[in-house]
């Protein structure tokens, strides 16, 4: 994980020949409230576990207050199943690909740039714990082995402060909304699992300008 975060600051690297061009990378944590399974008394809960993140990201100054970028997101998010007295964790992670706007509140060149962002990608989430045929709560759904493309829709505010002409810190939190999945958290027959996650990622960053 650590290489592929590394040859991904190389090539955004290399693309950049441009004074607007800036690229970052950083980590935080990330909290994702858990989704309801309906259809079976009682309800259950299901969902992403809390957890660490990393990534990287690559964008212009495009305009006065306007920013694009591209990022990428490493997020360790189990899976995790509860009702009652009982719960099952099972090991997995994301990886998130999106491309967002950046509306800034004070102009290109100052020294603090409050902004807030929007747009949109794919998140790659995998299982990678034991399935076990016997696991607690199956009558509700099964953790599973296996991998889920999803489309993400994301939302954030943070800001960027300058250290020096080309060396910034940039502190954001971030909401990855997706709808529910349907292969890693499979649900058993009568039950349901509707509606959209939110994954909320708070991440600190260190970015540098060409």
């Amino acid at each position: 994980m650590l290489k592929r975060l590394a040859l991904t600051a190389w090539l955004i690297a290399g693309a950049a020949s441009a004074q607007n061009w800036y690229i970052g990378a950083g980590g935080g944590y990330g909290f994702a409230p858990k989704l309801t399974i309906s259809g079976i008394t009682p309800d259950a809960k299901a969902g992403l576990e809390n957890g660490g993140a990393v990534g990287a990201y690559f964008g212009e100054d495009t305009h006065k207050y306007w920013s694009g970028e591209v990022h990428y997101l490493h997020r360790w998010d189990g899976l995790s199943l509860s009702s009652g007295g009982t719960s099952v964790k099972f090991a997995g992670h994301s990886d998130i690909l999106h491309a967002d706007f950046l509306r800034h509140f004070a102009p290109k060149g100052s020294k603090v740039r409050p902004f807030v962002a929007f747009g949109g990608g794919m998140r790659f989430l995998a299982g990678t714990g034991t399935e076990s045929a016997d696991q607690a709560l199956g009558n509700y759904a099964a953790l599973t082995n296996t991998r889920e493309s999803l489309p993400v829709v994301d939302a954030a505010f943070g800001v960027r402060a300058k250290c020096s002409k080309a060396v910034e810190l940039r502190f954001e939190v971030r909401d990855y909304m997706s709808p529910s999945p349907s292969k890693v958290i499979a649900v058993a027959p009568g039950a349901k699992l509707g509606g959209w996650f939110n994954d909320i990622v708070g991440t600190v960053s260190v970015g540098y300008s060409f």
